[in-house]
């Protein structure tokens, strides 16, 4: 009988340990990597939403602001075709993020911060997309010059034909781009300090286009843009 209840009482102390163990969270770096693979990649989604503040209500978020985002970079071709459909630009968006998630890549650094924060210093290997415009262009931009009077839903199906061919030769970006956001513990969950939308902005742009500075990712692609122009007019 004695050794039943040392048996039993074995077993409910390990079974306290064991959930002891199971619900102590994230550590730093584990955090720093369920972030990334839930907001970039569509991964380690369930991971996420246990270890963040809300985060089931987070990762919509999230999403809502990757798809609000992915619209601007569509919008590049509409000065050529006109303002696109929402199918159009859902084309566009799912075929570039698919792209953005088979070729980036990332590493990162946490550095503790005061109290329970932590920042983390994301150092991300994008997607080239304004080389992917450029090749896009290429393909398509003489040909819609030469017919001024051209239907907008050939020129758009030209463009997204384009796009698709440009898309499948897709490349990571030459330049690796650093972002430092900062993540706070409550408890055994963690949170995105507040006033960091723009971090998380600069986060999607770095994957999506290889920059970390708006500015100077517009002046790329408005440069870019016009070496297109002038190259297909020389060819006319």
């Amino acid at each position: 009988m004695k050794k039943n209840k040392i048996v039993l009482l074995c077993f409910f102390i390990g079974i306290f340990i064991f959930s002891g163990c199971s619900n102590k969270g994230l550590d730093e770096k584990e955090v720093s990597k369920v972030f990334i693979e839930d907001f970039i990649y569509h991964k380690e989604t369930e991971k996420f939403k246990e270890n963040f503040v809300e985060g089931d209500i987070l990762s919509k978020q999230l999403t809502i602001m990757t798809t609000g985002v992915e619209d601007t970079f569509s919008g590049v071709f509409d000065p050529i075709t006109g303002p696109l459909s929402e199918k159009e630009k859902k084309q566009i968006s799912d075929g570039l993020m698919k792209k953005v998630r088979e070729t980036s890549s990332y590493k990162y650094k946490v550095k503790e911060g005061k109290k329970n924060q932590i920042e983390v210093t994301y150092q991300i290997k994008g997607f080239d997309y304004p080389h992917l415009v450029e090749q896009t262009l290429d393909g398509v931009l003489g040909e819609l010059m030469k017919e001024t009077d051209m239907k907008a839903s050939t020129s758009k199906q030209m463009i997204l034909h384009s796009f698709s061919d440009a898309l499948s030769k897709g490349k990571e970006s030459k330049k690796s781009t650093e972002v430092t956001i900062k993540f706070e513990k409550v408890k055994k969950q963690w949170q995105i300090v507040e006033g960091q939308d723009d971090k998380l902005e600069l986060i999607l742009l770095a994957f999506i286009s290889g920059y970390n500075n708006k500015s100077n990712y517009e002046k790329e692609m408005n440069t870019m843009l016009e070496s297109s122009i002038n190259n297909a007019k020389s060819k006319l």
